[in-house]
């Protein structure tokens, strides 16, 4: 069986959201493991409600002013896990699209995200993450299906 080959950059797409910690965590341990670059990537999808009222007084102070918050966001989510070394970016555009011309740029070989929706199949591996349910949480959940369900049930009697 071929060995395989180990990853030479490994991008962390970054939402800032309650997984951004197990996502950069992941991605540098990957990183550490394959003595790969690490790179931390946030996507700014752009806001109409924005048009007609930009903070900077144009659409492009605006997203080079939201690109600058969020690159210090990622600094600071680099050194709370430990990753300094990690290459920050944050773009701003249509996410899909930014993503792509990212990936083409940088050539990364294994992409840790949460979020797969709008990541294009390609010439890279993607690690999805997610979190797992509580036993309460899940208990939570049932408890609401077996009482929804009666109701279901008389709604159409």
């Amino acid at each position: 069986m071929p060995e395989a080959r180990p990853y030479r950059r490994v991008l962390a797409l970054i939402g800032f959201d309650a997984d951004d910690a197990l996502v950069a965590r992941k991605a540098a341990a990957f990183a550490n493991l394959n003595g790969a670059e690490l790179d931390f990537l946030h996507l700014i999808a752009p806001d109409a409600v924005l048009d007609g009222g930009y903070a900077g007084g144009s659409p492009a102070a605006t997203a080079s002013a939201l690109e600058q918050a969020a690159l210090r966001r990622l600094q600071f989510l680099a050194a709370q896990c430990g990753a300094g070394e990690a290459r920050c970016h944050a773009v701003h555009g249509p996410r899909r699209q930014r993503f792509t011309d990212h990936l083409a740029a940088r050539e990364a070989g294994l992409v840790v995200t949460t979020e797969p929706a709008f990541c294009p199949d390609g010439a890279y591996d993607l690690l999805v993450l997610g979190r797992k349910k509580s036993r309460r949480g899940r208990r939570i959940l049932d408890l609401l299906g077996t009482l929804i369900a009666p109701a279901r049930a008389t709604a159409r009697i």
